[in-house]
């Protein structure tokens, strides 16, 4: 039987893979937590409380857009992952906002939607951008699928023509809803006289699904920005040498007051990622940095970016995130501080917090997916 989840993968789809690739990521605990133009510009899972989790399954759809993978092959290859991190069959997911704890089931079912959203909004991204690029070919025809699935407003849709820059379609470019697969195609003046074809008159109503309303041929911008200047317009900080002075009680009480929050308790970061916050996270910074202690809790509470770094030891990925805010130092040189997160099985473990000079050991730290910019 073959696959009825299908895609051109002739070519490879640079748009496609690009769409993907400058995404962000952002944890969610229901699909509808984000606002569409959020779910444009970040890669997100419903119920996927985890962010090596979610790294996973992007990187997983990623191959597969680069290589060509159908759903079977895809599911085949992800499942094993999925398995072992506990994200498979009947399992309990906890929203990290409000602590609800709500069973689950992931199969089959749960992946098909995740790959053909994916893929399909991807996919949508090429198409729009490819015939964006056509000269002549300025009007675009509504194309549904006329299936005895297919939605009545999307069948109404079916052979409307209107000029690409027409408003309609930057809110209900196809898909514009949960599993359309309607398409939209590209007809000169003469293609439209040839084939009996006219322009509508007006444009008809939005169609478009809440969560799907937004201008696909945006398309996703994070990861084309930028790595933040380190010689612009960068804060300036002074270390404050009377908090060198502080007994080690005094200098938590300070930290956890900077971070809003109290020993032993979950804070959730700028992409809804929950941090385990105790003594172990201060114990990673050094005596000599006490007088930055104010700034090293703003990086956890108001980072400038997060990068997520993935590596290869003794035959298993090591995922770590890195926090990372910046500023101008006493010396006008610029510095940054940098909190790192490392991902184990029933845990995020800190491994680093502390002030990080200019030069190659700040450039070091900046590697990875870049995942957030403020």
């Amino acid at each position: 039987m073959p696959d009825p989840i299908s895609f051109d993968f002739a070519l490879q789809p640079k748009a496609a893979i690009d769409y993907l690739n400058n995404k962000g990521y952002k944890l969610s605990f229901n699909y509808d937590e984000l606002a569409p133009k959020a779910h444009h510009e970040s890669f997100t899972v419903a119920k996927v409380s985890r962010l090596d989790l979610l790294n996973d399954i992007f990187t997983s759809l990623d191959d597969a857009t680069k290589n060509g993978k159908g759903f079977k092959q895809w599911q085949k290859e992800l499942k094993p992952t999925l398995q072992k991190k506990g994200w498979w069959g009947k399992t309990d997911v906890t929203d990290p906002k409000t602590g609800e704890v709500k069973e689950i089931y992931v199969g089959s079912r749960r992946l098909r939607t995740i790959y053909s959203t994916n893929m399909r909004v991807a996919y949508g991204v090429q198409r729009n951008q490819s015939q964006r690029q056509l000269t002549g070919s300025v009007y675009w025809r509504y194309s549904s699928m006329l299936l005895p699935t297919t939605r009545k407003e999307h069948a109404s849709l079916h052979g409307t023509v209107l000029h690409r820059d027409d408003s309609f379609w930057s809110s209900n470019y196809p898909p514009n809803g949960w599993g359309c697969k309607c398409k939209v195609r590209a007809y000169s003046q003469r293609q439209l006289e040839k084939r009996g074809m006219s322009v509508a008159k007006s444009a008809p109503d939005s169609v478009a699904d809440k969560d799907w309303s937004h201008d696909i041929g945006a398309g996703s911008t994070l990861a084309r920005t930028a790595p933040l200047s380190l010689n612009k317009n960068l804060p300036s900080v002074k270390a404050n040498p009377e908090l060198e002075s502080l007994s080690n009680q005094q200098l938590k009480d300070r930290f956890y007051n900077q971070l809003g929050t109290k020993p032993n308790q979950m804070l959730i970061d700028k992409v809804g990622d929950p941090i385990w916050v105790d003594d172990t996270l201060l114990s990673k910074v050094k005596p000599s940095q006490h007088a930055h202690i104010d700034e090293l809790a703003k990086v956890i509470t108001e980072p400038d970016e997060i990068y997520l770094e993935v590596e290869e030891r003794d035959g298993k990925s090591q995922v770590t995130k890195k926090m990372l805010r910046y500023a101008t130092g006493e010396e006008s040189e610029s510095t940054g501080y940098m909190a790192g997160f490392r991902y184990q099985h029933d845990k995020t473990q800190a491994i680093a917090l502390e002030a990080v000079p200019e030069g190659d050991v700040l450039n070091d730290s900046r590697k990875g997916k870049l995942i957030y910019q403020k």
